[in-house]
């Protein structure tokens, strides 16, 4: 049995969703720790997400714990120097122990974390459920070999070595409980606890800027029906009153979707939660919504992008300004709040489509969300402008959703300074600044945050701009 420690990269000020979502546990690490538990190990699940790299809670709680292995899970390309930084201070105070890191960062770019000076002793690659145990297990007892499968890592020359098999899919119905004892965090509106749920991996859509279908794949995988209810009546034994289906793309089993909810009716399961959801669903299937808010839907993040047949067609996403405002209206005609997320300056989009998606998202919106077009690694997107050489910048921190990271005809500080420009209209218009006192809770809450996000990230901004005047002069 061994002692494994995981955590979450450290917060940074850029992160503005975890100020957004304060209160979203780390349901990968939980997931994984429930494999390890299942397998004797002794798990520490330790949430960092709202922490200062190298804080003195993440350096107590591994003095205290002594672990064997220290694991990080982390899928921003932007967080990964901090991250790794912070892997080879703890390596040089932990010497004794194993590192390792997994999800969708260092799976496509594990020369980030592994090589000549780097920290990390291997990479999960992929989805970890079927394979972290033989990993841990090797690591243990120093025979990592490319017929332990999921995983990477260096040679004594640096050289990133694969396992023969680098992904196994596992079976979302067969796998453990997530681990979730001290790492749940509380409710937003009510008393207890507030946690995460997937019924789902994968995707069926191709969006260019996406990068779920090259990490779980373009073939969803669902879990039943049975085992998603099973999951909510475990949640609620721990005292969970409040939670969210993370599934990038909830409902595209509309079907069982839609069996879930009558099932809850049925079982007068009754609990606040949220969905991330395509526009297009919820345009198509008003009965669905309707039957979520029977049971408890009360907010839907929909990737509405834009508003013009252009940003549709460079965003692949297959939506329409018809179908973005007609999933809005059935939505909010039920009472379910409106987080919408919007993309500025996709390539190939003109000055009229982003100020029309700036415009008209606000109207669509109970809460509006737009960011710079970012090409994340494992998208469509960015591996053709690796391909063509149209990056302008190979620094991972950039790659942070407000900067314009693209070498095309646009010039990137005016669309920067444009974007922000909107963004601090958009605070200051009494339109928005009316909701912070909006009688729904979900709404008068998630402005209330998003203006603590805007103000950290501004100070966070400034204080990166004056560290750099000082460093030149």
């Amino acid at each position: 049995m061994a002692k494994i420690f995981l955590s979450t990269p450290p917060w940074l000020y850029f992160h503005t969703l975890q100020v957004l979502f304060p209160n979203l546990p780390p349901l990968g690490l939980q997931i994984i720790g429930g494999v390890l538990k299942k397998e004797g190990h002794d798990v520490f699940i330790f949430d960092e997400q709202d922490l200062p790299p190298l804080s003195k809670e993440l350096l107590s709680a591994i003095e205290e714990f002594k672990p064997d292995i220290i694991g990080f899970s982390i899928s921003e390309i932007a967080s990964a120097t901090v991250l790794v930084r912070q892997a080879s201070f703890l390596k040089n105070r932990f010497p004794e122990a194993k590192y390792i890191v997994g999800g969708h960062a260092p799976t496509f770019f594990p020369n980030l974390f592994l090589g000549e000076k780097k920290p990390f002793d291997a990479i999960v690659l992929y989805e970890g459920e079927e394979t972290i145990a033989r990993i841990v297990q090797a690591l243990l007892s120093d025979s990592l070999n490319e017929d332990v499968p999921g995983a990477a890592w260096a040679d004594g020359s640096g050289r990133i070595i694969y396992s023969r098999k680098k992904k196994i899919i596992p079976d979302l119905n067969k796998m453990p409980y997530p681990y979730i004892e001290g790492s749940l965090k509380k409710s937003n509106f009510n008393e207890g606890f507030f946690a995460c749920i997937e019924s789902s991996r994968g995707c069926p859509f191709n969006c260019s800027f996406c990068s779920i279908p090259g990490f779980y794949g373009n073939k969803p995988r669902y879990k039943t029906k049975e085992r998603i209810i099973s999951e909510i009546e475990y949640l609620r034994k721990f005292g969970v009153a409040e939670f969210a289906f993370i599934d990038d793309s909830f409902a595209t089993n509309v079907n069982l979707a839609k069996s879930v909810f009558r099932e809850m009716l049925r079982r007068q399961i009754y609990m606040v939660f949220g969905v991330q959801i395509r526009a297009d669903i919820v345009a198509r299937n008003c009965d669905l919504v309707e039957l979520g808010k029977r049971v408890g839907l009360s907010m839907a993040i929909v990737g509405f992008e834009g508003y013009t047949e252009n940003v549709h067609e460079k965003s692949g996403k297959g939506n329409s300004a018809e179908i973005n405002w007609k999933a809005s209206r059935v939505l909010r005609e039920n009472g379910v709040a409106v987080y919408g997320t919007h993309i500025f300056g996709s390539p190939g989009t003109s000055w009229k489509d982003n100020f029309c998606t700036f415009f008209k998202g606000r109207l669509n919106s109970d809460i509006f969300r737009m960011t710079i077009f970012t090409p994340v690694p494992g998208s469509s997107s960015f591996d053709k402008l690796k391909k063509n050489g149209r990056l302008n910048t190979s620094n991972p921190a950039d790659f942070y959703e407000g900067k314009y990271v693209i070498d095309d005809e646009k010039n990137p500080f005016l669309l920067q300074a444009v974007y922000f420009g909107l963004l601090a209209l958009h605070y200051l218009l009494p339109d928005t600044l009316v909701k912070i006192f909006a009688r729904n809770n979900f709404i008068r809450k998630f402005m209330q945050r998003a203006y603590k996000g805007a103000f950290i990230f501004v100070f966070g901004k400034l204080k990166e701009f004056f560290s750099f005047v000082s460093l030149k002069t």
